[in-house]
């Protein structure tokens, strides 16, 4: 696997997935917009491979969201 480093190719191809929609909700915001990287089959399994690699071995036992 590629080091986690900005050179790696992942992290290109995933910030090319994620649009960004200016002044949204209100001027000076520039809004990030995920749902194109989640249509994106090999951009979404990259973004949870790099995940996977950044904090494998950290003991985390429990990943949880609201």
């Amino acid at each position: 696997m590629s080091s986690l480093t900005h050179d790696d190719p992942r992290i290109h191809g995933i910030k090319t997935k994620i649009r960004v929609v200016p002044n949204f909700p209100k001027p000076g915001i520039m809004f990030q917009d995920i749902t194109t990287l989640l249509l994106d089959p090999k951009a979404f399994k990259d973004t949870i491979d790099l995940f996977v690699e950044r904090y494998k071995g950290k003991n985390i036992s429990v990943v949880a969201g609201n």
